[in-house]
Protein backbone atom coordinates (compact mmCIF):
# COMPACT_ATOMS: atom_id res chain seq x y z
CA UNK A 1 0.00 0.00 0.00
CA UNK A 2 2.76 1.98 0.53
CA UNK A 3 4.50 1.72 -2.59
CA UNK A 4 1.42 2.47 -4.08
CA UNK A 5 0.50 5.89 -2.19
CA UNK A 6 4.22 6.60 -3.31
CA UNK A 7 3.62 6.04 -6.67
CA UNK A 8 0.57 8.27 -7.55
CA UNK A 9 2.20 10.62 -4.89
CA UNK A 10 4.52 10.80 -7.85
CA UNK A 11 2.61 11.23 -11.20
CA UNK A 12 0.06 13.68 -9.44
CA UNK A 13 2.40 15.67 -7.87
CA UNK A 14 6.23 15.06 -8.07
CA UNK A 15 6.38 14.44 -12.20
CA UNK A 16 4.14 17.47 -12.86
CA UNK A 17 6.20 19.79 -11.26
CA UNK A 18 9.61 18.29 -12.81
CA UNK A 19 8.14 17.92 -16.04
CA UNK A 20 7.37 22.08 -16.02
CA UNK A 21 10.13 23.28 -13.72
CA UNK A 22 9.79 27.21 -14.48
CA UNK A 23 7.82 27.24 -17.52
CA UNK A 24 4.84 29.36 -17.60
CA UNK A 25 1.43 27.47 -18.82
CA UNK A 26 1.89 29.46 -22.27
CA UNK A 27 5.48 28.18 -22.84
CA UNK A 28 4.25 24.52 -22.15
CA UNK A 29 1.32 24.74 -24.53
CA UNK A 30 4.10 26.42 -27.21
CA UNK A 31 4.76 24.94 -30.32
CA UNK A 32 8.50 24.97 -30.14
CA UNK A 33 11.33 24.03 -32.26
CA UNK A 34 12.08 20.48 -32.77
CA UNK A 35 8.59 19.82 -32.40
CA UNK A 36 7.48 18.80 -35.77
CA UNK A 37 10.46 16.43 -35.67
CA UNK A 38 8.44 13.85 -33.40
CA UNK A 39 5.03 12.50 -33.16
CA UNK A 40 2.44 14.99 -31.35
CA UNK A 41 1.25 12.51 -28.84
CA UNK A 42 4.68 12.16 -27.64
CA UNK A 43 5.49 12.81 -23.84
CA UNK A 44 7.33 16.16 -23.17
CA UNK A 45 8.83 17.65 -20.70
CA UNK A 46 9.30 22.00 -20.79
CA UNK A 47 12.07 23.67 -18.72
CA UNK A 48 12.13 27.22 -18.30
CA UNK A 49 14.70 29.62 -16.72
CA UNK A 50 14.95 33.57 -16.67
CA UNK A 51 18.75 35.29 -17.31
CA UNK A 52 19.74 38.61 -16.78
CA UNK A 53 21.67 38.85 -19.99
CA UNK A 54 21.04 38.89 -23.80
CA UNK A 55 20.16 36.10 -26.31
CA UNK A 56 23.98 36.23 -28.04
CA UNK A 57 25.56 36.11 -24.61
CA UNK A 58 23.51 32.74 -23.58
CA UNK A 59 23.68 31.35 -26.89
CA UNK A 60 27.56 31.69 -26.30
CA UNK A 61 27.53 29.08 -23.39
CA UNK A 62 24.75 26.75 -25.18
CA UNK A 63 26.42 26.19 -28.54
CA UNK A 64 29.56 24.92 -27.03
CA UNK A 65 27.95 22.26 -24.77
CA UNK A 66 29.85 18.41 -25.09
CA UNK A 67 31.83 16.15 -23.84
CA UNK A 68 35.27 17.38 -25.28
CA UNK A 69 34.10 20.87 -25.41
CA UNK A 70 32.66 23.21 -22.94
CA UNK A 71 30.54 20.10 -21.11
CA UNK A 72 27.15 20.40 -19.88
CA UNK A 73 27.28 22.75 -16.97
CA UNK A 74 25.68 20.60 -14.86
CA UNK A 75 27.33 18.40 -11.97
CA UNK A 76 30.39 16.98 -13.16
CA UNK A 77 31.31 14.87 -10.26
CA UNK A 78 28.02 12.47 -11.20
CA UNK A 79 28.75 12.74 -15.22
CA UNK A 80 32.54 11.85 -14.27
CA UNK A 81 31.22 8.95 -11.76
CA UNK A 82 29.27 7.17 -14.80
CA UNK A 83 32.17 7.57 -17.26
CA UNK A 84 31.73 11.01 -18.93
CA UNK A 85 34.55 13.06 -19.29
CA UNK A 86 32.92 16.10 -18.47
CA UNK A 87 35.19 19.26 -17.82
CA UNK A 88 32.19 22.35 -17.80
CA UNK A 89 34.07 25.26 -19.17
CA UNK A 90 34.03 28.69 -17.29
CA UNK A 91 34.95 31.07 -20.88
CA UNK A 92 33.69 31.51 -24.03
CA UNK A 93 36.40 29.12 -26.50
CA UNK A 94 36.08 30.77 -30.07
CA UNK A 95 36.35 27.00 -31.58
CA UNK A 96 33.44 25.77 -30.56
CA UNK A 97 31.09 28.67 -31.30
CA UNK A 98 30.06 27.00 -34.93
CA UNK A 99 27.77 24.32 -35.10
CA UNK A 100 25.62 22.66 -38.27
CA UNK A 101 23.31 20.70 -38.72
CA UNK A 102 24.59 17.21 -38.64
CA UNK A 103 27.51 17.92 -36.35
CA UNK A 104 28.23 15.62 -33.45
CA UNK A 105 27.46 16.31 -29.32
CA UNK A 106 29.24 14.06 -27.43
CA UNK A 107 27.63 12.78 -23.69
CA UNK A 108 30.03 10.39 -22.62
CA UNK A 109 32.27 8.91 -25.78
CA UNK A 110 33.96 5.72 -23.91
CA UNK A 111 30.12 4.47 -24.49
CA UNK A 112 30.84 4.34 -28.40
CA UNK A 113 28.27 6.16 -30.48
CA UNK A 114 24.72 5.72 -29.31
CA UNK A 115 26.54 8.37 -26.41
CA UNK A 116 25.83 11.02 -28.22
CA UNK A 117 23.28 13.47 -30.60
CA UNK A 118 23.32 15.08 -33.77
CA UNK A 119 22.35 18.57 -34.22
CA UNK A 120 19.04 18.21 -36.61
CA UNK A 121 18.61 22.03 -36.24
CA UNK A 122 20.47 25.26 -35.26
CA UNK A 123 19.85 28.52 -35.94
CA UNK A 124 22.26 31.14 -33.80
CA UNK A 125 20.94 33.05 -31.18
CA UNK A 126 17.52 31.02 -31.12
CA UNK A 127 17.50 27.22 -31.23
CA UNK A 128 19.37 24.20 -31.06
CA UNK A 129 17.50 21.06 -31.66
CA UNK A 130 19.06 17.22 -30.62
CA UNK A 131 18.26 13.78 -32.02
CA UNK A 132 19.96 10.15 -31.55
CA UNK A 133 22.13 9.49 -34.59
CA UNK A 134 19.36 6.74 -35.26
CA UNK A 135 16.92 9.56 -34.84
CA UNK A 136 18.60 11.79 -37.23
CA UNK A 137 19.04 8.93 -39.77
CA UNK A 138 14.63 8.53 -39.65
CA UNK A 139 14.61 12.38 -40.32
CA UNK A 140 16.90 12.12 -43.45
CA UNK A 141 14.77 9.58 -44.63
CA UNK A 142 11.79 11.51 -44.15
CA UNK A 143 10.43 9.96 -41.42
CA UNK A 144 9.41 10.84 -37.72
CA UNK A 145 12.58 10.84 -34.87
CA UNK A 146 11.27 8.97 -31.63
CA UNK A 147 12.43 11.72 -29.83
CA UNK A 148 14.52 15.14 -29.52
CA UNK A 149 16.53 17.26 -26.98
CA UNK A 150 15.51 21.53 -27.68
CA UNK A 151 16.91 24.12 -26.52
CA UNK A 152 14.90 27.43 -27.08
CA UNK A 153 15.82 31.46 -26.60
CA UNK A 154 13.42 33.78 -26.47
CA UNK A 155 14.02 37.88 -25.92
CA UNK A 156 12.08 39.74 -22.90
CA UNK A 157 13.42 42.99 -22.50
CA UNK A 158 16.81 42.90 -22.11
CA UNK A 159 16.71 39.42 -20.87
CA UNK A 160 16.38 35.63 -21.95
CA UNK A 161 13.82 32.77 -21.37
CA UNK A 162 15.85 29.33 -22.04
CA UNK A 163 13.35 26.86 -22.69
CA UNK A 164 14.37 23.23 -22.31
CA UNK A 165 11.74 20.65 -24.07
CA UNK A 166 12.14 16.91 -23.95
CA UNK A 167 10.25 15.36 -26.51
CA UNK A 168 9.31 10.95 -26.80
CA UNK A 169 12.63 8.84 -26.44
CA UNK A 170 12.32 7.36 -22.83
CA UNK A 171 10.50 10.90 -21.62
CA UNK A 172 7.89 9.33 -19.31
CA UNK A 173 10.10 6.37 -17.59
CA UNK A 174 10.92 7.22 -13.74
CA UNK A 175 14.45 5.71 -13.98
CA UNK A 176 15.25 8.42 -16.56
CA UNK A 177 12.69 11.08 -15.46
CA UNK A 178 14.64 11.49 -11.95
CA UNK A 179 18.22 11.74 -12.83
CA UNK A 180 18.05 13.84 -16.09
CA UNK A 181 15.97 16.53 -14.17
CA UNK A 182 18.29 16.96 -11.56
CA UNK A 183 21.12 17.42 -14.31
CA UNK A 184 18.53 19.22 -16.56
CA UNK A 185 17.82 21.96 -14.08
CA UNK A 186 21.41 22.11 -12.77
CA UNK A 187 22.87 22.63 -16.09
CA UNK A 188 20.08 25.78 -17.11
CA UNK A 189 21.40 27.39 -14.33
CA UNK A 190 24.60 26.80 -15.20
CA UNK A 191 24.30 28.41 -18.29
CA UNK A 192 22.20 31.39 -16.70
CA UNK A 193 24.79 32.04 -13.94
CA UNK A 194 27.93 31.73 -16.61
CA UNK A 195 25.75 34.24 -19.21
CA UNK A 196 25.36 36.74 -16.29
CA UNK A 197 28.53 36.73 -14.75
CA UNK A 198 29.88 37.71 -18.57
CA UNK A 199 26.93 40.56 -18.17
CA UNK A 200 28.51 42.01 -15.02
CA UNK A 201 31.63 42.09 -16.08
CA UNK A 202 31.18 43.49 -20.17
CA UNK A 203 33.41 40.31 -21.67
CA UNK A 204 33.00 40.73 -25.25
CA UNK A 205 31.88 37.41 -26.84
CA UNK A 206 33.22 35.67 -29.19
CA UNK A 207 31.82 34.47 -32.41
Amino acid sequence: MAAVGVAALYRSHVAPWMYTWGARADEVRAVLPGDELVDPDSPQTTRAVTIDAPRRDVWAWLVQIGEGRGGFYSYSLLERAVGADIHNADEIHPEWQRLTVGDTIWLARRYGSRARQRVAAVQPNSHLVLVSPPDYDRLQRGEKASGCWSFVLRGEAGRTRLLVRGSGGVVGHFWFDVPHFVMEQKMMRGIAERAQRMRRLHLPVST
